[in-house]
């Protein structure tokens, strides 16, 4: 069970996909539970709208998606209500599939984690595991949504350290995670991050996304692919970006969808130094690429938060593959793969401006090195072979009885 599972070709994390579908590929049947609301808009694809349940077959994967109410972005308590009919529609399918040999439930959302225990009840003692791709409550804290004193934290923190400690395993995608799910109770943790694959692009699909975009061929194409939500300081890149000098070839790309939308292209039509800012809608996933191949620097954009200093991105993961170098506002580890492939580190837009100079002018043999840089530490680090490697394993461990070890 993964709520926020994206349909086909939706913008999203593909992680589960990729590596359930190689799972099938190596004889395992794999069931997946899911909503179509894409977690960026809200919205649901038009093929899925109005019909209660589909099911279909993707990658070799039984694909069970459920209703859940929308608006997610919309306020808190429509939030809350997407969380809570997903627990109820996603709890009743699961019901009624065949007994599993082992449950896998993702989280966030946190109630989803709550699924494990009731549907391993229900199927008469099914080993589960647990994985938990952010840390919750602390991350809703750290975007303002909770009160670390207030009734609904403490009762979320019951939770997720109840679910945590019940789980026969869990899962986490970043090193960085480990000691926080330990703390939440977990006995057993695995380490098991997103893919990192070669998804280079020929020079023709570069110039003729290019041209489509109408940059400037000796402008240095800065992207920024993602949610556009509280979370994201996505203010301290228009902020480097209004300190630019004007001569600066750099043009800059902000793609993606999420409650901050709608401030950001205000701020962009009512300030002169942000004209050289765009704000385009979510892409489809095989369109990813292409347009990753278009931009010379990613840009990986957090607000401060010790939260995610342990963060290992999916959006990262797809700089690797694409082979492109990336900026990042993000301490921690974040910063440490930027550095260390070969990308930068800015702690503030001050230090962000002064990075876009300076990738805006790198030669063209500087920047060619610095691609194939940083897509060989990506794939020596995250292949998906290993991943998938490691998830077998923990899978028939967990279906024998004796749990993992870190």
């Amino acid at each position: 069970m993964y709520q926020h599972a994206p349909t086909p070709h939706a913008p999203g994390i593909y992680r589960h996909r990729t590596y359930f579908a190689e799972l099938v590929r190596r004889g395992w049947h794999v069931d997946l539970i899911a909503t179509p609301i894409n977690y960026m808009t809200g919205e649901v694809p038009r093929s899925y709208e109005r019909r209660p349940y589909v099911h279909e077959e993707l990658d070799g994967i039984d694909m069970h998606w459920v209703w859940a109410s929308r608006k997610i972005h919309t306020s808190v308590r429509h939030r809350a209500a997407n969380y809570a009919t997903f627990f109820l529609t996603a709890l009743g399918r699961a019901a009624t599939l065949p007994r599993p040999d082992v449950l896998l439930v993702s989280s966030p959302p946190l109630p989803v984690a709550v699924l494990g225990p009731m549907l391993s009840r229900r199927f008469r003692g099914t080993p589960w595991l647990l994985e938990v791709r952010d840390i919750w409550p602390e991350s809703a804290v750290s975007v303002g949504w909770l009160d670390e004193g207030s009734a609904t934290y403490r009762a979320l923190s019951r939770i997720a350290r109840s679910a945590t400690h019940r789980a026969n395993a869990v899962i986490v995608p970043t090193p960085g995670l480990v000691d926080r799910v330990r703390e939440h109770g977990a006995t057993a943790i695995e380490v098991i991050t997103g893919p990192v694959g070669n998804e280079a692009r020929t020079p023709e699909t570069r110039m003729r996304v290019r041209e489509s975009l109408a940059v400037p061929s000796d402008h240095c194409l800065f992207l920024y692919l993602g949610a556009l939500g509280v979370a994201n300081g996505i203010d301290t890149l228009l902020d480097a970006v209004a300190g630019l000098p004007a001569a600066t070839p750099a043009t800059f790309l902000v793609v993606g969808d999420g409650s901050g939308r709608r401030e950001i292209e205000a701020r962009i039509a009512q300030e002169e130094r942000l004209r050289r800012v765009r704000a385009l809608d979510p892409v489809p996933k095989n369109e990813v690429f292409d347009l990753l191949a278009a931009s010379d620097v990613c840009l990986h954009l957090l607000r401060p938060d010790p939260v995610f200093e342990t963060a290992l991105p999916s959006k990262v993961l797809d700089y690797f593959s694409a082979h492109r170098p990336f900026i990042t506002t993000a301490p921690g580890l974040p910063a440490k793969l930027a550095s260390e492939s070969g990308g930068s580190y800015a702690a503030n837009a001050d230090e962000l401006t002064a990075a876009i100079e300076h990738w805006a002018s790198r030669t063209p043999v500087e920047w060619a090195q610095a691609c194939e840089q940083s897509y060989a530490y990506g794939a020596a680090r995250f292949g998906i072979e290993e991943n998938v490697d490691r998830l077998e394993r923990l899978l028939y461990t967990t279906m024998s009885g004796s749990g993992s070890s870190d």
